[in-house]
């Protein structure tokens, strides 16, 4: 199975990575206290921007890293692929851990909290602070000091590790028909669990009470309660989107070589006009029922249980299906849509993504400001904001690829690898 460039799969790593800067920047720098509209738009760009981290971080590890699973000793295969990993993710994360530490002064902890500052360390430098429901210094998670967006990092070390056991079953799929028909019952199979665990989370929150020593709950703070962790940041929900992307990856790699005839064609169309169909609705609920209560019905309502689950699903797979569906139509077929995010800037733009995704929580501080009301001069002071923040992210961002990102992952490469490769393709989207 010979790879090709998919060039366009980079240009989607820059819209998962601006998803988040987008939310971010309008969340963080134009609060306004007498109306919800600029978060609710920020909510509808920023509600894709995770799920699609997620299935295209697991369609791009399948597509450059099956082939070397299945062809070569498990041993050199799972050395190559976690010493590839290794230095593409850690250097730039290793340093804004320390940038992040210095500024949040966590060495305070060592006076008077000893016992969470080793904690800290401890899962920080492991990239484990994800995998745990810590509370920490002023009631906050483990996972929210220092580097606090480093905790999707952690999750995908954990993928990582979960892949190098998952792949063989994975690679067991070699039809057209069972991949097709591995998507959708895996699909249908994580939705109902999520769906069980929600139904059912004061007994899972219950038996949490029983062996950690702090739990908060929704009411008590949603921000930093178990109920969110759980469902948004543990790599043990989160996972199942990873994975949906390998399957994915898979499905593509069986068909990869094969023409693509007129009937396909029209069905990949009509599947990815669902999929963008689904997306706008799914993300038009989230965003609307933010800004407008009991948009769907009062309280108690269908409606309002609708929303409720749109919510819930927000939080993790809600998404996923329809975002795997547009990678797929990218990877595999050429047009208009697809030639957009293989188009050159989106590529430079996809390539320092990483960056923008690790700068933009320091980036944007500065221009962060207390709420204030609406009016002409605050709004174009809005507008000013969010432009001028994500511009500086980008420039920032440039410059900590060409700087930190490049030099530390060829370094690396290098001495881990011996100059070495476990990937038959000159082109990878995530290498």
């Amino acid at each position: 199975m010979p790879k090709v460039d998919i060039p366009g799969l980079t240009g989607l790593r820059f819209i998962a990575a601006f998803s988040i800067l987008f939310l971010h920047a309008v969340a963080w720098c134009i609060p306004f206290n007498d109306t919800n509209i600029p978060n609710a738009i920020a909510g509808w760009i920023g509600v894709y921007g995770m799920p699609l981290f997620f299935v295209l971080s697991g369609f791009v590890i399948h597509y450059n890293y099956a082939l070397a699973f299945r062809e070569r000793p498990y041993g050199t295969a799972s050395r190559g692929f976690f010493a590839a990993r290794f230095a593409r993710i850690y250097p730039l994360y290793f340093f804004f851990l320390v940038f992040g530490s210095i500024s949040d002064f966590t060495a305070n902890w060592i006076g008077y909290a000893p016992r969470e500052f080793t904690n800290y360390v401890f899962h920080t430098v492991t990239l484990t602070q994800s995998w745990v429901y810590k509370i920490v210094i002023q009631d906050r998670l483990l996972l929210e000091n220092g580097f606090g967006l480093a905790w999707s990092l952690s999750s995908e070390f954990f993928f990582y590790i979960a892949y190098a056991v998952f792949v063989f079953a994975i690679l067991r799929i070699r039809k057209p028909g069972a991949g097709l028909a591995s998507l959708a019952v895996f699909s249908m199979v994580v939705v109902g669990m999520l769906l069980a665990a929600y139904e059912n989370f004061g007994a899972i929150q219950d038996l949490a009470k029983k062996f950690l020593p702090v739990v908060f709950t929704k009411e008590q703070n949603f921000q930093f309660s178990f109920y969110r962790w759980f469902f948004y940041y543990s790599p043990y929900v989160r996972i199942w989107e990873f994975i949906l992307g390998c399957l994915a990856a898979q499905l593509f790699l069986i068909v990869q070589n094969r023409p693509v005839m007129r009937r396909e064609r029209v069905y990949a169309t009509v599947a990815l006009g669902a999929a963008l169909a689904f997306l706008f609705g799914f993300g038009a609920i989230y965003a609307l029922s933010n800004a407008i209560p009991n948009l769907l019905g009062a309280p108690g309502s269908v409606g309002a249980k609708a929303v409720e689950l749109v919510h819930f699903l927000a939080l993790n797979f809600g998404c996923a299906v329809p975002l795997a569906t547009v990678i797929f139509y990218v990877a595999r077929y050429k047009g208009a849509f697809s030639n957009f995010f293989a188009w050159a800037p989106m590529v430079w733009l996809g390539d320092i993504s990483y960056s923008i995704y690790a700068v933009h929580t320091w980036t944007l501080r500065p221009l962060i400001r207390p709420p204030i009301s609406l009016n002409d001069v605050y709004g174009v002071d809005a507008i000013l904001r969010v432009g001028i923040g994500i511009a500086f992210t980008v420039i920032v961002s440039a410059g900590t690829y060409t700087l930190i990102e490049q030099p530390c992952r060829r370094y690396l490469r290098a001495r881990l690898m011996g100059g070495r490769s476990i990937k038959s393709a000159s082109y990878s989207p995530n290498p």
